[in-house]
């Protein structure tokens, strides 16, 4: 928006239009205030119409799409979800893929957003990856002047999960998997050993089954993780149990420690948690069976330290002791 200041006699006409945070200004003196007025309005219309003509328009949704997923997300630690999540998006027939840049409209990805049969917290997750690639598609390519997705409210996601991991789920899903504290001789027997060393622990699924020999002190009872969700660097301290856990897996100087993917421990727990018959269980909960359980032996800080929370507040979703269970402090 111009601004007129008068200078004696005359006034001084100021225009200015800004895009991707600079600033271009121009500015004139004329003898009347109308003029000035005037002058303005139609320079800030030049500069907007100049600007607008430097945009690409022939670039589609796709194209964006396509050009994040080939040259941004390798980039990124979470390249391996993004990628797979961009092409499932140019996949979807209600994704607008062919909507031309220039004209996309925040309405255009909400009517996209709602007609996903999917949870709030997934569709929150959806529409930020989507305003990663608009805002790149508007700042480094100059390919559509703003990002619709900036006006478009986050939704309401659900309450944290609360499910707890009984002892008798526990004793089901091992027998299930074989698991007998033996070394492990079969890929299930892996996913039982790791699921126990997650109830131990804390750690998610994907820093166990990544852990490589030279990450673990044994003598030290520790376990480094070099690069954890949040980007930081985490000394995990292990429990004689977790221990004696590793220990089954003949310890070496370096190497990779279970040799099995997250996905293999993921499809395979979740056929044993079916075969069980165990209701709404997912391998994560036991982050948070692992949380309350450890908050009934470490100072507060310590376990935030421990599983990698920087605040109290998201360390809170982790922790869900029962009734009985606070109660038993109190003795």
């Amino acid at each position: 928006m111009g601004s007129i200041t008068k200078r004696g006699k005359r006034y001084l006409a100021r225009a200015q239009y800004t895009r991707n945070y600079i600033k271009e200004t121009k500015s004139r003196s004329f003898n009347s205030h109308l003029d000035a007025l005037m002058w303005i309005e139609k320079t800030e219309k030049s500069l907007r119409l100049g600007k607008s003509q430097a945009i690409d328009t022939t670039k589609k949704v796709k194209d964006a799409v396509i050009r994040y997923r080939d040259e941004v997300s390798p980039t990124k630690k979470s390249k391996e979800y993004e990628v797979n999540r961009l092409n499932y998006f140019l996949r979807m027939k209600s994704f607008p893929s062919e909507v031309p840049l220039h004209t996309l409209i925040t309405r255009d990805i909400a009517a996209w957003r709602n007609s996903r049969n999917i949870s709030n917290s997934s569709k929150n997750r959806e529409i930020s990856l989507l305003s990663a690639v608009f805002e790149m598609a508007r700042i480094e390519w100059n390919w559509m002047e703003k990002n619709p997705t900036r006006d478009l409210k986050r939704l309401t996601p659900p309450p944290p999960r609360n499910r707890r991991i009984s002892d008798f789920e526990i004793k089901l899903l091992l027998e299930n998997l074989e698991f007998a504290d033996q070394p492990p001789t079969m890929q299930k027997h892996k996913v039982g050993l790791i699921f126990l060393l997650a109830l131990e622990t804390a750690m998610r699924q994907s820093e166990i089954t990544t852990l490589d020999w030279s990450q673990v002190s044994l003598r030290e009872r520790s376990v480094t993780l070099l690069a954890t969700k949040n980007g930081d660097r985490r000394q995990v301290p292990l429990s004689s149990r977790a221990r004696e856990l590793f220990e089954l897996m003949n310890p070496k100087n370096h190497g990779n420690i279970f040799n099995i993917t997250a996905d293999t421990v993921c499809t395979t727990f979740r056929k044993a948690v079916k075969e069980c018959n165990i209701i709404d269980l997912t391998f994560h909960d036991s982050r948070h069976e692992a949380c309350t359980r450890l908050a009934q032996k470490l100072k507060v800080l310590d376990l935030a330290a421990m599983i990698g929370h920087r605040d109290l507040k998201s360390l809170m979703i982790y922790y869900n002791p029962t009734v009985t269970e606070i109660a038993r402090q109190l003795d």
